[in-house]
């Protein structure tokens, strides 16, 4: 009967401890994760910031220009990126964030031809992540005309 007893004592004993343990280490990994979205969403937060920036300098640039002047850029876009769009005077990157959507924009002054308005979409119909390319280039009146996806 004792070693029965030791062997059901060993056996508890090895439950509280494994218990003890998970109490610790639980919250310590929960702790991590929370942080590492809270730094995900500031990383593609100043990754927007600095794609809307570019794409907007290179709109400038372009039309400063003049007519026959062109630029190739790779934009490296956020993967939380809801839609890219281009209207006549701003770059506006919608981000889905744990706190709702947050849009990043900047404007530019560059004059932009009509058919480079609208949404930046990849070949499926949505918002592209990763490395995007983009080439500008201005037409003969000084409008700006951008091309997605190379």
């Amino acid at each position: 009967m004792n070693q029965q007893t030791r062997k059901g004592q060993a056996a508890t004993e090895m439950l509280v401890t494994i218990g003890i343990i998970l109490i610790f280490v639980v919250p310590i990994l929960l702790l991590l994760l929370v942080g590492a979205q809270a730094r995900f969403e500031s990383l593609s937060h100043v990754q927007a910031s600095s794609v809307v920036r570019i794409i907007a300098d290179s709109i400038n640039e372009v039309n400063i220009e003049g007519p026959q002047a062109s630029k190739v850029i790779m934009v490296n876009i956020p993967t939380n990126a809801q839609y890219i769009n281009i209207t006549e005077n701003e770059v506006v990157i919608r981000l889905e964030t744990s706190s709702g959507p947050t849009d990043v924009a900047t404007s530019f002054f560059g004059e932009l031809n009509q058919s480079s308005v609208g949404l930046v979409t990849n070949e499926n119909g949505v918002a592209p992540s990763g490395l995007y390319p983009m080439k500008f280039h201005a037409m003969d009146n000084g409008e700006v005309v951008i091309e997605h996806g190379g």
